[in-house]
Formats: structure tokens, sequence, C-alpha cells
């Protein structure tokens, strides 16, 4: 529901940061007077939403302590931990203050970091909120350690008060990080809509580009849903050694990108698809979302069948955001799935688990992925990337192109997002067979409920779009010049296992695969192929000395134990598709294929 005008008095936060250089925030909790609540508990987030792991921020706490308002030790006894995140306090009612020191070291969108350079944090990482109180509304205190630094935040100041700003609530204080330094502010407005980019860092990207891709994304994205939710948005922007993704607010967003990854176009299209991705987020989680995610229990794990909605959906999306953006082109759409579709299509474990159970499991599987992961299961973003394109493409089937995932998410934001009711599974049917003017519980059934195969290529040739699959070593669909018969016959012979970076150390054996039957598995360390010794560098290179169907000696460690097996190989079945628009496609594909990708 939408949040309610609260005349509450403020629970008021001071964050100060007197030597940045020690990576630690000083913070001080000043909570009011709480009339009959004799006793209160304090308790410390142990995940961010939007990262779905419990992250058990309270570890970086030190040098707590509780006082009353006047800054006098309480009576002994006063205070007791419960458990690893929350502490008893007995206040008889009265107000009291909480100070503390967080260290911020880790520089990552879901958490905090502090130095001589900049600051920023996630709420979840830097407060402390009381047991019942997280409706009542908070306000933030910033002591800069430096005249020369200003603040960039979606939460808006507080009239009369030098560096302070008030949140409705918890949520809405943990949802607006806050970035503090010299970052390069820039601004541009979309419709009545205000936006706000902060760009930390060293980066050799052309910044008025970036702008501009921001400026078309959000545009494009405001086209779907009719408009924007907020009136101001900021989109801060860290430009660092090595890019991590982002991590998506209501009136913000973080995105960490590697800053020096410009020197081509493949940078800036990578930055576009963060940020329509992120930017999607707006409406699809932090607005269109189930009743699970929001209001938050930050204590435990918030468990949802709906995340390859909220993921994989948004993942699919900014794809077609570029598009109709005009970030990209067609020809990139289509060479996007060439390219990464056939690495989904070979994953062993993409049909375990039905994407609602992938989802549902995400706290465990997709953040703390065992080492059969890849066997065993799949991401929820990348299988309901693919998923979502199906469904798309059924929609614009069912609508003769005239409708497809994006109605879908406009009528769920129509319906739903405006007013902030919860959605359910029911809703995301029944909105897909509206728009498709028929039942979808088939394709539910099967795809998202159920673990059948994804047969992608048919869905797209009904699109109007020819998908062709080829062995990876079959020279004829590639160019003249590009032609390497005695590469292509040196790609045939697979062995079923991959590396770990740099070394000889196996990661993983696929199911069923030569390796599996060899009795290969995690960890062995190769140190020779047909009596040869082996690196990093040469394994691959060795194998491929041998056809499909020999037997070669390979000797490796499992442990301290030098053991030899005979390896039989197998013929590659990696596939290398092309895909292009079907120029004999029917006057009904051809209205799909433009509904869909404007092609």
């Amino acid at each position: 529901m939408p949040r309610a005008a609260s005349t509450s008095s403020p629970i008021v936060y001071r964050v100060a940061m007197p030597a940045p250089a020690s990576h630690e925030y000083e913070v001080e909790m000043r909570v009011p007077a709480l009339p009959g609540r004799d006793e209160v508990e304090i308790l410390f987030p142990a995940w961010a939403p939007g990262s779905y792991m419990i992250r058990d921020f309270v570890r970086h706490v030190s040098g707590l302590r509780v006082t009353d308002e006047r800054g006098r030790g309480l009576a002994a006894g006063s205070v007791s931990r419960v458990d690893k995140q929350r502490w008893r306090i007995a206040t008889g009612g009265r107000p009291f203050r909480v100070a503390y020191r967080v260290f911020a070291f880790e520089a990552s969108v879901r958490t905090s970091f502090l130095d001589d350079s900049h600051a920023y944090w996630n709420g979840t990482s830097l407060f402390f909120f009381v047991d019942g109180q997280a409706a009542r509304p908070c306000q933030v205190e910033v002591a800069l350690p430096d005249r020369s630094w200003w603040i960039a935040t979606a939460l808006p100041p507080v009239r009369g008060r030098r560096h302070t700003f008030a949140a409705a609530d918890f949520d809405e204080l943990c949802d607006s990080p806050f970035e503090i330094g010299r970052h390069l502010v820039r601004q541009f407005a979309v419709g009545r809509a205000r936006f706000e980019l902060a760009l930390y860092g060293r980066t050799n990207a052309d910044v008025d580009r970036l702008v501009e891709i921001l400026r078309r994304v959000a545009a494009a994205t405001g086209r779907i849903f009719g408009g924007f939710p907020f009136k101001r948005y900021v989109f801060i922007v860290h430009a660092l050694p090595v890019g991590s993704g982002g991590l998506e607010h209501r009136a913000s967003v973080t995105m960490d990108i590697a800053g020096l990854s410009f020197e081509d176009e493949n940078g800036y299209v990578r930055f576009a698809d963060l940020t329509a991705h992120e930017f999607f987020h707006a409406w699809n989680v932090k607005r269109i979302h189930d009743a699970a995610l929001g209001p938050f229990d930050y204590g435990k794990e918030n468990y949802t069948r709906l995340l390859w909605l909220f993921e994989g959906c948004t993942d699919y999306l900014a794809h077609v955001i570029m598009l109709r953006a005009r970030v990209t082109t067609v020809k990139q759409f289509l060479k996007m799935i060439a390219e990464d579709w056939p690495k989904y299509a070979m994953r062993p474990g993409r049909n375990e688990f039905s994407l609602e159970d992938l989802s549902f499991d995400a706290w465990v599987r997709q953040y703390k992925p065992s080492e059969n992961f890849v066997n065993r299961g799949a991401s929820y973003y990348e299988k309901g990337f693919w998923t979502a394109m199906a469904l798309d493409v059924e929609l614009r089937l069912a609508s003769g192109g005239e409708a497809g995932l994006t109605e879908l998410f406009r009528t769920l934001w129509d319906r739903f997002g405006r007013a902030e009711r919860p959605i359910s599974d029911a809703d995301v049917r029944a909105a897909a067979a509206e728009i498709a003017g028929k039942p979808m519980d088939t394709f539910f059934d099967r795809y998202v409920r159920g673990t059948d195969e994804l047969a992608l290529p048919a869905f797209l040739q009904r699109a109007g779009v020819s998908v062709e699959a080829r062995p990876d070593w079959d020279e004829s669909t590639r160019a003249a010049a590009d032609r390497d018969p005695v590469r292509s016959q040196r790609a045939r012979a697979w062995a079923g296992l991959t590396l770990n970076p740099d070394k000889t150390t196996i990661r993983n054996v696929v199911p069923d695969g030569p390796a599996w039957k060899a009795g290969l598995t995690f960890n062995d360390e190769i140190v020779a192929v047909g009596g040869l010794r082996v690196s990093a560098g040469t394994l691959a290179k060795r194998i491929a000395d041998h056809a499909p169907g020999r037997r070669v000696p390979v000797a490796f460690f499992r442990r301290d134990e030098l053991r030899t097996v005979e390896l039989t190989l197998a013929e590659s079945p990696e596939r290398r598709l092309t895909v292009t628009l079907d120029a004999d496609a029917g006057p009904r594909a051809r209205a799909v294929r433009t509904g869909w990708i404007g092609a």
C-alpha cells in the first residue's frame, strides 16, 4: 500500500567519518520516547533487498554503546545481546541513543565503503532499527569529513537543516544509498522528471555519451509505463577497476562499472544493458512485487517464487528497451541471441529445477552455489531471460504482434504497481491471458512451474526469425577469410570438462561426458595428456591433438595421489548459431516480428 504520512517523532541517525582512511563510519541513532515500551529491541539487517543472500552485516559493527538522551550510561544490566543481530534495551519508555562504528571496506553495490576519496553506503549495512518501529519516519544527518565533499542521494533534504535528509520510514532509508565525495555531477530531464548522474572514479568513457544513454533508456522505459513514478531519480555510478553490476532502488540506482572498459563500442553497450536492467526495476520489483518483497523482514530470508519475473524478465526486457531507445540495433539483438543461447542450451542443469523453484532457492543456489551447480541447476536470471523471450513471442503471436511482455508489465503496473498492491502468480497469468485473448496456463505450467525443455528456436521461427545451428567446428557458415580447416579439425574433440582460470585443476565435469565416464572429478589437477606434460595454456591443445573416439591417457593428481585414466574423446556437441531475419516469413510472422523487435 502507499506510504501514509506520519506525525511521529523521527528516529535520527548521525553519520560521521572523521578519519576516512580508517574505513570506519561513526554512527549515532537517536530514538525518541516510546511510551508503553519499557523494553525495546534494536536489530541490524542481515541482507540487502535486491541481493538475496544473508550477509550478516552486523559483523562489521564495533564499539556499540547505549546511553540516555543526554549521553549518560544506562543502569547496569539495561543492555543485553539476544542473538547475532539483536540487542534488548531497558529504557522505561524514555529516549535513548545508540552509538557504534561500522567498518566499510567492500567496494560493491550491496554494502558500504569509505576511504579518503569517497564515501558510499547502503542503509542495510549501516543502520540499526527499532523492532516494531520500522514504519516511523527517519532522518539522516551527515557530518562531512571535508568541506570540498558533496552529497548525492534520492532522499529529500530537510528544510533549514544543513546536510540532513528525510525518509518516510526505515524501508525508504535503506532504499536510498548515499554517495559522498567529489564525484562528477550531471543533470538532465525527461518530461517532468529530473535525473542526476553522480559519477565517481576514473573512466575513459565519453561522459556526454553516458548521459545520452541514460536519457534514452529513461525515455524509452517511461514510454512503456506512461510516465515515471517519481519526480527525481539518481544514477550513482562507480567507475572501478572491475565492474560488479548494479542494485536497484525506488528512486535511485548504484552501478559499479569497469571504468576503463570503454575503448570500443562494447563498453557502451554493456553500460546501456546494465542501465536498462536496473532502471526497469524502478517499476518491476520496487513497485510491482509480491507480498514477500515489501515490507521487508530484514532479519531473515524473504522467500518468493517470482524472482524469474522480477529479474529474468527484467534482464530480457533490458535488450528490448535498448532497441527502442536506439542504443542498439536489430542486428546486435540477433547477434546476442546467436552468441548467448548456445551457452544456455549447453548448460547441463538447465532443466533440473523449475523457474519457480530456482526463485525460491535463490538464497542458497544462486548466491551460495555448490561445485556442481552448473550440472544440477541454473540461474533464474539466465533461464528467466530465455523464458521471458519465449513468452514475449508467444504473446505477440496470439495478438498478431500488437502486444507482448511490455504490455503485460504495463497491465501489472496499472492494476497493482501504481497502488502498490502486491501481485501473485495468478495475477501474472491473468494479465498474460488477457493480452493473448486466451489462457496461457500451458506455457506457464511447462516452462515456469515445470521443467520442459524450452525450444526457443521454434518460437523465433514463428516470429519471422531464422535460427540455424551447426557444429562449432563446421566451416561452412564462416566467411572464406575466416576459414581454417586445421583449427576446425582440432575443435572436434571434446572432453566434457572445464578448468579453473589459469590452472589445470578441474572446475566441472559434464554428467555422462567423456571426463565423467573416465572418473575425473572436481579439483583433480591434470599434469599430462597423452604422455606429455601440460600447463594451463597447453592442456586444451594436447586434448585437441587427438580425434574423437581416441582413447587418451590422462595423468592427474587427486589431492596428493598421482593417478592415470584413459579418456575416450567425443565429438564436440557445441553449436554455432546463425540468427537472421527470415526473408520468406509470412505476413503473420512479419507482423509479430515488427511488433516484437521493430524489424
